[in-house]
C-alpha cells in the first residue's frame, strides 16, 4: 500500500483527485489485482509436443511473450532454433540469446546443430519421422 502523504502520487491528476475527493472515502493504491491479456501463439514448426520457434533476433517484448507461452502450455516444450546463439538479446545487453534461453530453461540450437535438435525432439537423424 502506498502512503497517503501529499508526495506519494504518481501523477498530478491522482494528487489533484486526492485533494478534492471527500476525505477518507478513497484509499490510494491499497492492493494489486492480477490481470491477463489474451493472445494467440502461432508456432513456426510443431513435432509431437515440441514447438520450434526460429529466431534471428528478439523484438521488444518477445522474451516476456515466450516466458508467458511456456507458462501457459505445460504440455508442449518450446524449443528455439537461433540464427546466432551469440547475438545479444537486445541492443546494449550483455546477455546473449543462448544465455537467455538457458536462464529461462529453454533448449536452443542453430542450423549447424540440426542433428542435436532432431535428437532432442525424438527424431532419429536418418528417419525424418
Amino acid at each position: 500500500m502506498r502512503g497517503t502523504s501529499k508526495n506519494c502520487y504518481r501523477s498530478g491528476l491522482e494528487k489533484r483527485f486526492a485533494e478534492v475527493a471527500p476525505r477518507g472515502l478513497f484509499k490510494y493504491e491499497p492492493f494489486k489485482l492480477p490481470y491477463e491479456v489474451k493472445h494467440d501463439y502461432l508456432p513456426d514448426f510443431v513435432h509431437k509436443n515440441f514447438l520450434i520457434e526460429c529466431k534471428g533476433f528478439f523484438r521488444t517484448g518477445d522474451t516476456q511473450k515466450y516466458k508467458a507461452i511456456r507458462d501457459c502450455i505445460p504440455t508442449y516444450e518450446l524449443v528455439f532454433l537461433l540464427s546466432d546463439k551469440h547475438k545479444k538479446v537486445r541492443k546494449g545487453s550483455k546477455m546473449t540469446m543462448e544465455q537467455w534461453c538457458t536462464k529461462e530453461g529453454f533448449k536452443c540450437f542453430t542450423l549447424g546443430e540440426l542433428d542435436k535438435l532432431l535428437k532432442h525432439v525424438g527424431i532419429d537423424n536418418g528417419s525424418n519421422t
